[in-house]
């Protein structure tokens, strides 16, 4: 098959090359997390440190960043419901969240922390069901924060054009950032709950 002049408008559109980055330099803390989250929510117990691990990657993300760049990019991205979210299903299982003491987020790694976040919400489709399932069983489990972060929209398109736009030094520093967020909730995922 003849491929089409760039011009064209059948011509597909450019390939991300920063997203590609990302998802290689992930890839094993992505399938470990996955590894880490199967069948997780098919107990009360598995739901919960589901949520202590994306309330910790929310609380990496919630700081302004002190650089102006940064700072567009946090003001454009964050969403402070979803951490109001987390912890109110964290309350209503009964569970006090520990406070993370996380470093501060260097300014130029944001955006590729942001990307793990951003890229969550797809796979939140997956576990929103699961979590339906769950609550069958057990009706007193919260769903608040998995159907917001569910729900369809335009956001990972959108982060991923904003995304390509980085460059330079900003594209290393995007990759770190994505290692610490997957850092961040694996160890989250692991931390004991307090009631």
């Amino acid at each position: 098959m003849r491929r089409l002049a760039v011009f064209s408008p059948f011509a597909e559109p450019p390939l991300n090359t920063l997203h590609l980055e990302l998802r290689t330099a992930t890839a094993r803390q992505h399938q470990d997390l996955d590894a880490a989250l199967a069948g997780a929510l098919d107990e009360r117990r598995g739901y919960t440190r589901y949520l202590l691990g994306m309330l910790a990657l929310t609380e990496l993300l919630a700081p302004a960043p002190a650089a102006v760049d940064a700072r567009a990019a946090w003001s454009e991205w964050f969403e402070p419901r979803r951490q109001s979210l987390l912890r109110e299903d964290l309350r209503d299982l009964g569970v006090l969240p520990l406070a993370h003491g996380l470093a501060p987020l260097p300014a130029s790694c944001w955006m590729g922390a942001n990307y793990v976040l951003e890229g969550s919400a797809l796979g939140a489709r997956v576990l929103l069901r699961a979590a339906q399932r769950l609550r069958l069983r057990d009706p007193g489990v919260p769903l608040a924060f998995l159907q917001h972060h569910a729900r369809p929209g335009d956001r990972w398109p959108r982060f991923l054009e904003r995304l390509q736009t980085l460059d330079g030094r900003l594209r290393e520093d995007a990759v770190r950032g994505a290692r610490l967020a997957f850092g961040v909730v694996a160890e989250a995922l692991t931390e004991k709950e307090s009631a």
